[in-house]
């Protein structure tokens, strides 16, 4: 018996560790990302603001709350800060993305995210930049004065990049949107098959643009095109965001602006947006 419960009592402790480690990784993720080539090498560190976090409740059910991360300076400082507001993948909220908001801020920017679920149209994106506008003239704001609205970047994940563009075209401040990027965007395949706000016209998007995707199984499936329809017998799965995807919707964008897509092996999914997050945090700079 004695001995049983030293094993259990190991064991336990094990556990203990093991969640630790689990939980450094996850919060420190920037330190185990092994970058490479010069971007990456740049940008996958934190930056050099202090960071500052700051809650406001939306009186919309479906938002909850909006989370703010901001450089610590801003609150001295007399100058403006530029905006990135992100958009969630499918059943996140801003606690999924924690770590991440913290360090794209922490390279000097306004981060603004929130807890709705369901992105897809944009709507929490055109809240979240009401809530901007009403902070930016409130004198007891600690972001009083400082909010840039003049440069104002949007993000998405998953679903949150039909979030993103349809912000940057449908919502009422779309002509507010400087740039749009995208990483793991529910392609037009999904999107047709879900409706329900889903749907996206990219060709609308006329601001600088960057799309993201991984090689891994779950964001690239087997599909070559659209037209495939996924056949587990046949061995077709149409991925979240496949290559024809990102060429389809990069093909789409506007010829006059400054546009780019690419992947990156070994990537799947479920953590694309911080195997991308050195690139994003570049193209925001």
């Amino acid at each position: 018996m004695k001995v049983i419960l030293i094993v259990l009592a190991v064991v336990a402790v094990i556990m203990i560790v093991l969640g630790m480690i689990a939980k450094q990784k996850s919060e420190k993720y920037y330190k185990y990302s092994n970058p490479v080539g010069e971007i990456e090498k740049q940008y996958t560190p934190m930056g050099s603001y202090k960071v500052a976090k700051l809650e406001i409740t939306s009186g919309d059910q479906q938002i909850g709350r909006f989370v703010i991360y901001y450089p610590e300076a801003v609150e001295d400082s007399k100058e403006k800060y530029p905006v990135v507001l992100w958009a969630n993948g499918t059943g996140s909220k801003s606690k999924t993305y924690t770590p991440f908001l913290k360090h794209l801020s922490s390279w000097g920017f306004i981060v603004v995210s929130n807890d709705d679920e369901n992105t897809r149209t944009g709507a929490s994106l055109n809240a979240g930049i009401d809530m901007l506008m009403a902070e930016n003239e409130k004198s007891d704001s600690k972001l009083y004065q400082r909010i840039d609205l003049d440069r104002i970047g949007i993000g998405g994940h998953s679903q949150g990049g039909p979030a993103v563009f349809n912000m940057a075209f449908v919502q009422p401040h779309a002509d507010m949107i400087k740039t749009v990027y995208a990483v793991s965007a529910t392609s037009s395949y999904h999107t047709r098959t879900f409706e329900n706000g889903w749907e996206y016209d990219i060709s609308k998007v006329h601001v600088p643009t960057l799309l993201t995707a991984g090689t891994g199984s779950f964001d690239a499936g087997t599909a070559e095109s659209p037209d495939q329809k996924s056949d587990e017998k046949a061995g077709i799965m149409q991925g979240i965001c496949p290559l024809w995807s990102l060429q389809e919707n990069f093909n789409l964008l506007p010829d006059d602006i400054d546009k780019a897509y690419f992947r990156k092996k070994g990537v799947d999914h479920g953590d694309s947006y911080l195997q991308f997050d050195a690139y994003m945090t570049a193209w925001f700079r």
